[in-house]
């Protein structure tokens, strides 16, 4: 069957996307030696070196999964839709935050209005790439175009599976990069810095690696996993959205963080962590409830 126009042209926004992520990483890399009349913040080398790291990764990511669009390859199609997905997701989020914070009272309202015209572009072009990669490959003609005679275990796996499994791999690796920058942790009210960080932090980080890889190979063992600690993240996220102490808490130690940091912006914090941890309350509720939904699709030890 011949490719579809809507999957070639995805398959050429996903090459420039990654193109894009590449110089993102040079910048980054470069931005460490670029001479500037403004006081630099401390040290963030190792931040810089993951977040170059991550961008490299999203572009080796999207040209791989651009080839195997091209050559329609089942795969590709299921990865272009997870991708599709948290990209649809986090802008709308960042689109959410970006009307919810309120600009510096020092800049004059064609200025913010300004600036909210510009960052409702930058992250709502993403948002319709999103949405339009989620319509063209669910797209009857679409799935024609890329069935397979050859069975694996990725036909067998729903998507909304998929899509939980990378974000606990991907929440494994911010693991990771808070055990490699020496980040505080704040659990429950609770501040914990240095090796006990560290301990939680690689903790946390295998577990979150151990569960998706277990979820990419439809281990029920590794559901259960997931769904206790979705709930955790449930609670946790819960708690911290609506007990005011425990955002005080939070609040403290971002302070501390950025004590440092010149020209800080102001913004209403509270609210802010608010909308942050309610959204991550109704996406751990949500995964919870997809993995209970799909537990006839997994193998039982």
């Amino acid at each position: 069957m011949s490719r579809p126009v809507g999957v070639t042209a995805s398959a050429v926004v996903a090459i420039l996307g990654s193109i894009l992520a590449l110089l993102f990483a040079v910048v980054a890399l470069a931005s460490p030696f670029i001479e500037t009349t403004k006081p630099k913040p401390p040290d963030t080398t190792q931040f810089v070196i993951v977040g170059a790291a991550m961008f490299m990764a999203l572009a080796g990511s999207g040209i791989w999964t651009a080839i195997g669009l091209f050559r329609l390859r089942p795969w590709a199609r299921t990865s272009i839709l997870v991708f599709a997905v948290f990209v649809a997701v986090s802008s709308i989020f960042t689109l959410l935050v970006a009307i919810a914070v309120p600009m510096p009272p020092d800049i004059s309202a064609g200025t913010e209005r300004t600036l909210r015209q510009t960052m409702a572009a930058a992250f709502g072009i993403p948002l319709a790439i999103a949405v339009w990669w989620l319509i063209q490959f669910n797209r009857p003609s679409t799935k024609a175009a890329f069935a397979s005679p050859i069975a694996d275990v990725a036909s067998s796996r729903p998507l909304s599976i998929t899509v939980i499994a990378w974000m606990s791999i991907v929440g494994g690796a911010s693991c990771v990069l808070g055990l490699l920058t020496g980040t505080p942790l704040f659990l429950f009210g609770v501040n914990f810095n240095g090796w006990t960080a560290g301990v939680i932090y690689a903790f946390l980080g295998a577990l979150s690696l151990y569960i998706g890889k277990g979820l990419l190979d439809l281990r029920d063992r590794a559901r259960v996993l997931a769904i206790v600690w979705f709930a955790f993240s449930f609670v946790h996220s819960s708690l911290i959205a609506l007990v005011p102490s425990l955002q005080k808490g939070m609040l403290e130690l971002h302070r501390g963080l950025d004590q440092n940091q010149p020209n800080p912006i102001a913004f209403d914090e509270g609210g802010m962590l608010s909308l942050i941890f309610a959204f991550g309350a109704i996406v751990a509720a949500g995964a919870i409830w997809f993995l209970i939904r799909n537990r006839g699709s997994f193998v039982r030890a």
